[in-house]
């Protein structure tokens, strides 16, 4: 397969790269930075152009990553969030439209669009009530795809992803944990600890997508990817903290920050139909990604 990773200068569109880069696929990236790879697209930071992309080149797969990934940015620049997430969003698809129909394009949507769920599990039918600008964006990239997809007859797809981790991860909770327990041996958090998230492997991710790839609609559906699993900040952080260092004392602060859910937990029926499972517990993942920080950070 010929494979475009827009976003390949990220957390996940790196990972995501480097898994599909195998030497069974041809793949591309694209993205704002620098670079010296051989298939490597560099986009302006704004007024970004697709069309040269896709009339350079004919793809099986685009799968997006790019755009604003924060909520505290999205809730203080709408605007900024907005252009990366939704705007950007709209170019792709039309460039991929006007030349490029037959490629099968994958949107990385967020559990962010749920909100505040009442019932968990989540699925792919439950109340869609974002908290911020960046879930509502999200939500507004959905509405895109099917769009595109009723409108124009294109092969898209939205995965909504929960709570991503691994290495090559520069910002949330672990990074911002990790950040902090070089400050100090106690390490404050927000929230009561007690919050809970569905937390999912970057490399089950990209497992996930493999999956997405051979055997999803593409009809504009959404579909929820993460690992099934509901675990509470305060145990995930501990195991992350441990495989730091055993001296760190874990300290929550009880406030709740502008944006964020208090709990997830995934349905991923529709997922595992597809041929997922995931295979890489958060002991794991987490032993995983502090090594990689403490090596690399």
């Amino acid at each position: 397969m010929k494979i475009l990773v827009i976003g390949s200068k990220g957390f996940v569109g790196l990972n995501t790269f480097n898994y599909f880069n195998n030497g069974n696929n041809e793949v591309w990236g694209a993205d704002i930075l620098e670079s010296d790879d051989k298939n490597y697209f560099r986009l302006e930071r704004q007024n970004t152009s697709y069309e040269p992309i896709f009339e350079a080149h004919k793809f099986d797969v685009c799968i997006n990553a790019s755009g604003n990934g924060s909520v505290p940015i999205s809730l203080n620049l709408p605007v900024f969030d907005f252009e990366l997430n939704v705007t950007n969003t709209l170019k792709v698809l039309d460039a991929i439209r006007l030349n490029n129909p037959q490629c099968k394009y994958i949107s990385l949507s967020s559990a962010a669009v749920y909100g505040n769920p009442a019932i968990m599990p989540v699925t792919e039918d439950s109340p869609l009530k974002p908290l911020s600008p960046y879930g509502w964006h999200k939500l507004y990239t959905e509405y895109l795809c099917k769009e595109y997809y009723y409108l124009y007859n294109l092969q898209t797809i939205n995965l909504r992803l929960f709570s991503v981790y691994g290495e090559h991860l520069r910002k949330q909770l672990f990074w911002d944990t990790y950040q902090k327990s070089l400050r100090s041996k106690t390490v404050e958090l927000f929230g009561s600890g007690n919050e809970t998230r569905d937390f999912i492997y970057i490399q089950d991710l990209n497992r996930a997508l493999d999956c997405v790839i051979q055997r999803g609609l593409f009809n504009g559906e959404a579909v929820n990817v993460g690992s099934g699993v509901e675990t509470a900040i305060n145990e995930a952080a501990a195991i992350f903290c441990k495989a730091i260092d055993q001296n760190i004392k874990l300290k929550f602060n009880q406030l709740v920050k502008p944006g964020d859910p208090l709990n997830w937990k995934s349905d991923i029926s529709i997922l595992k139909s597809f041929g997922f499972e995931p295979q890489v517990s958060i002991e794991e993942g987490l032993t995983n990604t502090a090594q990689w920080m403490k090596e690399n950070a």
